[in-house]
């Protein structure tokens, strides 16, 4: 796989556990609504209707032809009060959007996307590690996470699509923004190539 696929599509193991956790919502029979905005979001939403999921679509690119996908452009949620379609949500994946925000300012839109789940529902987040290649000669990297929020190296903002300024994380910085935003952490982990990813209920 190149490295332009890596840094422009969505986290492949954070995808895999959204499918599981479909599959096993279907098993009982549940029906599940589910929103998905992000690196790869257009993809993901039609693994995730094909699987059973009734999906809102957050993107300003064309949704993929399917029965159960619905779609707003990415800034549809720019009203945190303002009803979603489909809304309250079993599932919520946000593939690395937050990134473009400084920390307060995530904690923030988080514990939005974590009111728009209904109790049991479960955030899926991924998020650009501290830790990846994009840690590399990145100005704010030996800043506390509350404080980081600068450009990465040309060449690497080129090639992931990073046109301003970003905070990146470590996977413990992810554990508190989520239990910040009110979130209740399952899982997180770090990929290969240093990115972090977690799972966290709304209780």
């Amino acid at each position: 796989m190149s490295g332009m696929t890596n840094a422009t599509e969505s986290t492949c193991e954070l995808a895999q556990w959204v499918l599981a956790e479909i599959e096993k919502r279907r098993r009982i029979g549940e029906p599940v609504k589910a929103m998905v905005c992000g690196i790869g979001a257009e993809k993901q939403a039609l693994r995730m209707a094909e699987a059973g999921a009734r999906v809102l679509l957050l993107s300003d690119r064309p949704a993929p032809p399917h029965v159960d996908i619905a779609q707003l452009p990415a800034a549809g949620v720019a009203d945190p009060q303002a009803p979603l379609p489909l809304e309250p949500f079993d599932l919520i994946l946000d593939q690395r959007t937050l990134c473009a925000l400084r920390y307060d300012e995530a904690r923030q839109a988080l514990r939005r996307r974590m009111t728009r789940l209904r109790i049991g529902g479960k955030l899926f987040l991924s998020l650009y590690g501290i830790h990846s290649e994009l840690g590399d000669h990145y100005a704010d990297g030996g800043k506390l996470v509350g404080e980081r929020f600068a450009p990465v190296a040309p060449a690497l903002a080129e090639r992931y699509g990073l046109a301003g300024p970003v905070c990146l994380y470590s996977e413990r910085n992810l554990f508190s923004l989520l239990m910040e935003a009110g979130g209740a952490v399952i899982k997180t982990s770090t990929s290969a190539l240093g990115h972090v990813r977690g799972v966290a209920a709304r209780v």
